[in-house]
């Protein structure tokens, strides 16, 4: 997955675009990405919402798995 400019944050001393390190799923809903700087040298965590139309959940919604009635 590709990061657009607009997605990755800046960082906070140098101004730089900061580098996508992390991905670690985050509260449901929402992935945790770590960020770092290689100028400045700070890391910064980021929570994105995650769309479940696009994540491997979408076998899970189109399978015959049904809740019970």
């Amino acid at each position: 997955m590709t990061l657009s400019t607009i997605e990755r944050p800046m960082g906070p001393v140098c101004k730089h675009r900061m580098g996508l390190a992390r991905i670690f799923p985050g509260p449901r809903g929402f992935d945790e990405r770590t960020f770092e700087c290689s100028t400045c040298e700070r890391t910064e965590v980021v929570r994105f919402a995650v769309d479940p139309m696009q994540t491997d959940a979408v076998g899970w919604l189109a399978g015959k798995l049904k809740p019970p009635n």
